[in-house]
C-alpha cells in the first residue's frame, strides 16, 4: 500500500491539517481539517476502504479537536465507503461524547454512502445537518 502525507499547515483559522492515502486498487482518500469559530470541519473526498482509513482516523482524533465543542464531518465528496467508515465514526462519536462534544455529519451523502448507513441501521446514530 502506498500512502503520502502533507505537512501540517500553521496559522489561525482555515486548513490546519491534510493527508492523502492511496489504496492498492488505485483509489485515494483525501482528508483535511479546518478550524473556524471554535468548530472543526473535517472533509473527506474520494474512496474509503479498510486499507486507507488512517487519514480520517487521524483527523477525528487530532489534538486540536480538544479545544472545540463540535466537529462537523463533511462526507459529501466520499464516493465509496465500506464498514470501516462506520466503525471509525461510531468510535469517534464515543470519544466526542466522552469530552462533551458533538460529532455532526454535515452535507448530503453520495447514494452509495447513504445506503451504507441505511442498510446497517446506523443512520439514526448521528446528528445530520446541511452544510
Amino acid at each position: 500500500m502506498s500512502s503520502s502525507a502533507t505537512a501540517d499547515e500553521q496559522g489561525g483559522s482555515g486548513t490546519v491539517w491534510s493527508r492523502r492515502a492511496a489504496s492498492p486498487d488505485g483509489g485515494e482518500l483525501a482528508v483535511s481539517l479546518a478550524l473556524s469559530d471554535g468548530r472543526a470541519l473535517v472533509t473527506a473526498v474520494g474512496g474509503m476502504e479498510w486499507r486507507c482509513t488512517w487519514p480520517l482516523e487521524q483527523a477525528l482524533h487530532h489534538a486540536c479537536l480538544a479545544a472545540t465543542s463540535e466537529t462537523w464531518l463533511d462526507l459529501s465528496g466520499l464516493e465509496f465507503a465500506d464498514s470501516s467508515l462506520l466503525h471509525l465514526l461510531l468510535d469517534s462519536q464515543r470519544v466526542h461524547r466522552a469530552r462533551d462534544a458533538r460529532l455532526i455529519l454535515a452535507g448530503a451523502l453520495q447514494p452509495v454512502v447513504e445506503r451504507l448507513f441505511t442498510v446497517t441501521g446506523t443512520a439514526a446514530f448521528f446528528v445530520r445537518t446541511p452544510l
